[in-house]
């Protein structure tokens, strides 16, 4: 019987999506997803892009894409709710190679995002995206890891008083983050790219975004 987790790392490693997408930085980007990837919107939601090998010779793509679509549904059917808490937007390999897959999924907010995780994927992931005042009330101790993206400086108390609310995501996966506006604040275990993305692939522990 096919394993259900392998099916869904062959899903997600699904599909370069070659969208206009804007940068962490001042201007946008143009650039393929080639890595799982975060999406930020401004309203909360945010688009979840998964990439993965690919095992052509034990799985069909139409497969895969089926599985992920009805995991969609079964979820979103027993949620409450419009039905939009999660939506399936891709499911393809990836233009520029093959061997890998990517599923695309939009999450209304962090909170079904966890969720999802556990009930479909059966797994534990630890992932807010909110203000600032929301994210200082659930406990995270902001002034302790931030720092301004431009002088590398500590974040203050006084700042964190002014920007309650701007938009904070924190996260633990190794991901690479697009976000719809310029990044003021980021933790050290993350980097902002040439291209004004935040790579977040390589460092430990929960990892801080603060967007205008």
């Amino acid at each position: 019987m096919r394993s259900r987790k392998r099916t869904i790392a062959a899903l997600a490693a699904m599909g370069v999506c070659v969208l206009a997408l804007a940068g962490c930085g001042e201007a946008p980007a143009e650039e393929p997803i080639s890595t799982s990837t975060i999406v930020l919107a401004a309203d909360g939601s945010f688009t979840h892009y998964r990439v993965e090998d690919f095992d052509r010779e034990y799985y069909q793509l139409s497969e895969l894409d089926s599985m992920i679509r009805q995991e969609v549904q079964n979820y979103v059917s027993g949620a409450p709710g419009d039905g939009q808490a999660v939506a399936v937007e891709q499911v393809d390999t990836l233009e520029e190679n093959r061997d890998q897959v990517m599923v695309s999924l939009h999450f209304a907010d962090s909170s079904v995002y966890e969720d999802y995780a556990a009930q479909v994927d059966q797994q534990s992931r630890s992932l807010f995206y909110g203000t600032v005042k929301e994210a200082i009330a659930e406990g995270y101790d902001l002034a302790a890891v931030l720092q301004d993206t431009k002088k590398g400086t500590a974040v203050t108390a006084e700042q964190l008083n002014k920007i309650g609310d701007k938009l904070v995501l924190i996260f633990e996966e190794p991901l690479q983050i697009r976000c719809p506006s310029k990044v003021l604040y980021i933790s050290g275990n993350v980097r902002l790219t040439e291209t004004g993305y935040v790579d977040g692939t390589e460092g430990e522990g929960p990892k801080y975004v603060v967007i205008k």
